[in-house]
């Protein structure tokens, strides 16, 4: 019996006669009680190495989570990108046009209404357009540590993309 260690559930991974299997932590199983009778070490639990994947996963949990600009909380997810950036759009055409003063209403991620000016509009948009960039900059950052650390996700490492 070769004893591989704890698994993320609590069971025990070894290879008994040539099989690798889990076994309960259970002193009521036959295998368990071998692994104690023959006073095997089992490693603790060692989560795997984060990857670049989890990275882009919490990178992305970020960018929909989203911030709060000025009492309004604007969300990332793709609809809620698309919608700000037509209403960014939309207030240029208008500041182009002279007009700085028609009010446009964005509902915000916490569905509270704003009614916004066109360059109000417009800096909300290049703020969380801002902070998507800082957050993804941070990502190209954390990907290139070797090796990415395993608190990752801790705030520290993406700096002002809070």
């Amino acid at each position: 019996m070769q004893v591989i260690g704890y698994t993320q559930d609590g069971s025990i991974l070894a290879t008994v006669d040539g099989v690798q299997m889990t076994i309960p932590d259970d002193m009521s199983n036959r295998h368990r009680r071998e692994i104690a009778e023959l006073g095997l070490a089992i490693a603790p639990y060692a989560p795997p190495p984060p990857t670049g994947d989890d990275v882009n996963a919490e990178r992305q949990r970020r960018i929909i989570t989203g911030a709060v600009f000025g009492g309004v909380h604007v969300t990332g997810r793709d609809e809620d990108i698309m919608n700000l950036t037509n209403l960014a759009l939309a207030a240029q055409v208008r500041m182009a046009g002279g007009d700085t003063t028609t009010l446009t209403t964005y509902r915000d991620g916490g569905n509270v209404d704003h009614d916004l000016t066109p360059p109000q509009m417009l800096t909300l948009w290049q703020k969380a357009s801002a902070r998507v960039s800082a957050i993804y900059a941070a990502s190209w950052a954390i990907k290139a540590m070797d090796p990415i650390p395993a608190d990752f996700a801790n705030d520290s490492y993406w700096g002002a993309a809070q």
